[in-house]
């Protein structure tokens, strides 16, 4: 609970006025039904047993002030002032029931919203290596349902606990001035109902932890099946999936009936007491009213207050169970937002040059016990025109995305404007670069906002240069509503080229020094990526640009090409020169050229 509150109160600090007013609210509330039994008492006491024949009784109730001043007789004015105390009463507790509920509910969803965009924030900024620690599932629990829990304490929970633990000790003191041996069932009963609750308490939080496990994985298959729903289709997998599926969901399921019998079997065992302690103390108070230690009104403030301290005590009880459900959550939450991400920590706060240049030294990065990249060594000044090739597994993606910080080297060093690229801001060093990757994501927006995603409020004509750069006019004219046509998630509703023609588009209109295009013309027709890559190549002016691509045409005006394998650099030098060795890149272009003449071939016919 110290490490919970540790945590959480910074989020709560400046709302913490307001959190106690409402918790005050909710104090008045435990004594405004605490008055409720007196006032009843009295009623019972001094109006409707003498009506009925009955002679008055001395009431011990505390509010014997009220009528004290009436004779005793004046049944009309002694229910008056009693019943104007009852109203009195009620609409005091109206009150201070909306001040408690809408109080506190308004600032708490402030610092839950406040916790939920700490964690979108920490999923935004934080690195690969970082990331891979948690499912898909973990991250969409974190980032939606903790934050509501962890509220729910403030709100709920100690609220709850706080008006139950203030009832029950002045219903006690109640009880206890009625007639003192009153007191000894309802101690005895709270003390049994806690020991109960702690012999169960780590179960439960079992049982939550299990339930947070089983959540999260049952998100990530339904994520994966929704996005990768066209994929499923076409390998006729939908039964595997669906098979993967219900195994999950059985799994949570199970989880929950566990949940099921283990609470049945603490509140069975809460209800006998709470039984016991009800029947035990109806049959003590009937016993003491036959033997005229109390009074007929004095009977019924014992079972008013007898009612609602078994009602609260069930409250207690459910608000420790949501805790513990509440406390997975933050540590869920909260371990995410402490977790150190040590890569990140190793930038710095320097500012990149607007014209930066890129070097690599002896750099290699191991997966899996083996070289995913090996001794590259390679210079890209400002202004260079870089094409890479390699057959699939290469490594040409990792070393794109190793001069962008998005990944790690294990060995050598990268060094941008000459300083180790540790040395800059993370943030700012990815703003020098404008990188469509060959996994292209579209938002569920329209093609002109995905494009913009840079900057949502730069004017219509930048949107539109990028995307006629890019050539999604070509397709986004067939549309009726054009460019402002919306686009489903991951960008349902379009084909893979169009798709890559918008990521190309959102490239360029960032307009960063330089340009990283990671095999984003691969679903292109051979016309249409000639015509994008002669486009890239005229809007580039003197930005650096980097080019990886399976298609060595597209590499012909190229300063340099890397021609990688195994991880490591094997052919390196102008278009012309690789041609000249003779290696694996003219190997694949011959073939590809040699495809295209057949093409253009049958084209011709």
């Amino acid at each position: 609970m110290k490490e919970f509150f540790k945590n959480s109160f910074p989020y709560f600090r400046k709302y913490l006025p307001v959190i106690l007013f409402s918790m005050a609210c909710g104090v008045t509330l435990s004594f405004l039904t605490l008055i409720t039994p007196q006032i009843v008492s009295l009623l019972v006491d001094r109006v409707l047993t003498p009506l009925l024949g009955g002679e008055a009784a001395r009431s011990g109730s505390m509010f014997s002030f009220l009528v004290d001043g009436f004779a005793q007789d004046d049944f009309l004015s002694i229910f008056f002032a009693l019943a104007g105390t009852l109203l009195a009463g009620a609409l005091l507790f109206l009150l201070f029931s909306y001040g408690k509920w809408y109080l506190g509910h308004y600032v708490t969803l402030k610092a839950e919203g406040d916790m939920r965009s700490a964690a979108i924030k920490k999923i935004g900024e934080a690195s690969g290596p970082l990331l891979s620690k948690y499912s898909s599932g973990d991250l969409i629990l974190i980032a939606t349902r903790d934050p509501s829990n962890v509220r729910d304490v403030y709100v709920h929970n100690v609220q709850f606990l706080l008006n139950g633990i203030v009832y029950a000790i002045f219903a006690s003191v109640f009880l206890g001035q009625i007639h003192f041996t009153l007191l000894f069932l309802p101690i005895a009963g709270g003390a049994a109902c806690s020991l109960i609750v702690f012999l169960f308490n780590r179960k439960v939080r079992t049982y939550y932890d299990s339930v947070w496990k089983h959540s999260s994985r049952l998100n990530t298959t339904v994520q994966e099946s929704v996005y990768g729903a066209r994929t499923i289709t076409s390998f006729a997998r939908e039964r595997e999936r669906m098979a993967l599926f219900d195994g999950d969901n059985r799994r949570l399921l199970l989880t929950h009936y566990h949940g099921v019998e283990l609470f049945a079997r603490r509140t069975l065992s809460t209800q006998i007491v709470r039984v016991f302690v009800f029947c035990g103390e109806l049959a003590l108070a009937v016993w003491l009213g036959l033997s005229h230690e109390i009074t007929a009104g004095e009977f019924t403030a014992v079972m008013g207050y007898m009612g609602t301290l078994i009602w609260q005590l069930t409250s207690v009880l459910i608000n420790i169970n949501n805790m513990q459900r509440n406390f997975v959550s933050a540590r869920r939450l909260f371990g995410f937002l402490n977790d150190k991400d040590e890569v990140a920590a190793k930038y710095g706060h320097t500012m990149p040059a607007m014209r930066p240049s890129i070097c690599f030294k002896g750099v290699g990065v191991k997966s899996g016990g083996e070289y995913a990249l090996h001794d590259i060594d390679l210079e890209i000044p400002y202004g260079k025109k870089l094409g890479i090739m390699g057959r699939t597994g290469a490594g040409k993606t990792l070393l794109c995305k190793l001069m962008q910080g998005m990944a790690e080297a294990d060995e050598g060093e990268i060094l941008l404007c000459g300083a180790p690229i540790h040395t800059y801001d993370r943030e700012e060093l990815c703003r020098r670069f404008s990188y469509a990757m060959q996994n292209v994501f579209l938002f569920s927006n329209t093609i002109a906002a995905n494009i913009a995603l840079y900057d949502p409020f730069a004017p219509e004509e930048k949107i539109l240069r990028a995307g006629a750069l890019a050539e999604v006019d070509e397709f986004a004219a067939n549309f009726p509503e054009g460019y402002e046509t919306t686009v489903g998630e991951k960008g349902f509703g379009l084909s893979g080229g169009q798709k890559q023609r918008i990521s190309i588009a959102r490239a360029l209109f960032k307009d960063a020094p330089i340009l990283v295009f990671d095999d984003v013309t691969s679903a292109l027709d051979l016309e249409t990526e000639h015509k994008v890559f002669s486009n890239l190549k005229a809007a580039c002016g003197e930005r650096t640009l980097i080019i990886v691509t399976h298609r060595a045409t597209a590499l012909q005006d190229c300063d340099e090409i890397l021609f990688l394998d195994g991880g490591e650099i094997v052919e390196r030098g102008t278009f012309d020169a690789l041609i000249a060795q003779k290696g694996n890149f003219a190997e694949i272009y011959a073939r590809q050229r040699g495809e295209m003449v057949f093409e253009e071939a049958e084209d011709a016919q």
